[in-house]
This record gives C-alpha cells, structure tokens and sequence, in this order.
C-alpha cells in the first residue's frame, strides 16, 4: 500500500484543573475527535517536571519499549525527552506524556481523567497508519477557571 504524504493532527487543550489538562484531538480529513489528558501547566521545558510540554508543531514517529510497544514519540520537544502518545485514563500514568481517550470525566473536582484510551489510541493510530509524515500542532486555548 502506498503511503500517503502528510497528516496533520490538532491538539487545543481546553482545560485545566488540578495537576491535569483536558485537551480535545482532531485529524485534518477525519471527522471524529478524542479527547487527551496531559499533565498540568504552566508549560514546561524542564526533563522529568511532569508538567505538559510546550504549545507547538511537533513530528510524530513510531516508537516502541517494552512498557510502550507500537506508539508514537514527539520529537524535539524542547528540553524533554520521551513525550509519547499512548494509552493511559489518570494522572498517574504520564509524566508529560499525552493519552487519549473517547470519554472524560472529573474526579472530586479536583482532577481530570479519560476512559477507553486504548480504543482511542488504535482508532487514531489506525487513522494516521498510512502517512509518511505525521505532525501534531499543540495549541493552548484554556478556559479561566
């Protein structure tokens, strides 16, 4: 099967409460969107901060670990290493990292997380699969709370 050119994902986190960030995900051509939890703000540029990267145009590449097979890396993510989609539904599960899922939710209003993330991640992988160049474009449009 021939690969197809480019693709290109957006990323608008919406919300922020506690140590979490709820953004919404779409794919330019694809009519559905997931939602993704990544940690908290400010953004940050320091390896290990568990807090979410930097707003920006990043590449995605194919990554695989035994604790992550099969999943995508961001690259040249300033000042941070190992910033991965995968799967994951609370906080605990990503240090800067970014999960998505098909449901959200709160907990004690106090902290965001997803449900069905691994659906999610096979349904967007399954999406962006045939591209050979994959970017995501992260943008910071949160509500005041």
């Amino acid at each position: 099967m021939k690969k197809l050119d480019e693709v290109k994902l957006n990323l608008k986190r919406t919300n922020q409460m506690g140590e979490t960030t709820l953004g919404k995900l779409t794919i330019e051509g694809v009519s559905k969107s997931w939602f993704v939890l990544e940690p908290a703000g400010p953004d940050s540029i320091t390896e290990g901060s568990d807090k979410r990267i930097k707003a920006g145009a990043y590449k995605l590449l194919p990554y695989s670990s035994p604790k992550y097979p099969n999943v995508y890396e961001l690259q040249n993510v300033p000042g941070r290493t190992f910033i991965l989609i995968h799967a994951g539904n609370y906080h605990k599960d990503t240090l800067g990292c970014l999960m998505p899922g098909k449901t959200w939710g709160s907990v004690a209003k106090s902290h965001y997380y997803v449900g069905n993330s691994k659906s999610a991640l096979k349904e967007i992988f399954a999406e962006i699969a045939s591209y050979k160049k994959i970017t995501i474009n992260i943008s910071n449009q949160l509500e005041q709370q």
